[in-house]
């Protein structure tokens, strides 16, 4: 049998009663903590007031705009690059026109003519910082993939029981061009 040790209408158990039945069957038993007088349910039935269509909205709303202003944002965002396309290893048709960048790397990068005869120096001046953006970005997946390949070599190197050393010096002195380049830029490399 489990009763409370605390007094009715005091303690830790102030406030509405909680009974529970401990076992069911002929002579049950139940227990009460928190109070003398078990909780009634409210009937309140005959006091509700159908809710008009605005207070519904009303507290339809937060929701609403949860899902809906998202949605109107990639509409009116529009889709597609914010300038025109380029490329950084070569010249290769349609992309003619070389050009160099101004900031602190001096990247070389070529672009469709017909995309940018309209540019002024300002557009140019932020077209090189996308380019300088985007050959970094490249630059930096393409070192983390070197990377992870020459862990894996390594790890491959590594046997549970007997390493394979030449297979382990081979994955450390790997060629990594991409973190070179991002080395030769002043980017460090972990």
């Amino acid at each position: 049998m489990l009763t409370s040790q605390f007094p009715a209408g005091g303690g830790m158990f102030a406030g509405p009663g909680f009974a529970f039945n401990m076992g069911g069957g002929p002579g049950i038993r139940i227990h009460q903590f928190g109070g003398n007088n078990p909780r009634r349910r409210p009937h309140n039935h005959e006091n509700a007031q159908p809710t008009s269509p605005l207070a519904a909205l009303q507290s339809l709303l937060p929701l609403l705009l949860l899902f809906i202003l998202p949605l109107l944002s990639s509409l009116f965002s529009g889709s597609g690059q914010p300038g025109p396309s380029m490329r950084f290893d070569a010249a290769v048709p349609p992309h003619t026109l070389q050009h160099q960048t101004t900031g602190r790397l001096n990247i070389p990068y070529w672009v469709n003519p017909t995309e940018v005869k309209d540019y002024t120096p300002r557009k140019w001046k932020e077209l090189d910082k996308v380019a300088e953006g985007k050959f970094t970005g490249q630059l930096v997946a393409e070192c983390e993939w070197e990377q992870s390949r020459r862990r894996r070599l390594e790890e491959e190197a590594r046997g549970f029981f007997v390493w394979d050393y030449a297979k382990l010096e081979r994955a450390r002195s790997m060629e990594m061009p991409s973190c070179t380049r991002l080395q030769g830029y002043g980017y460090r490399v972990s």
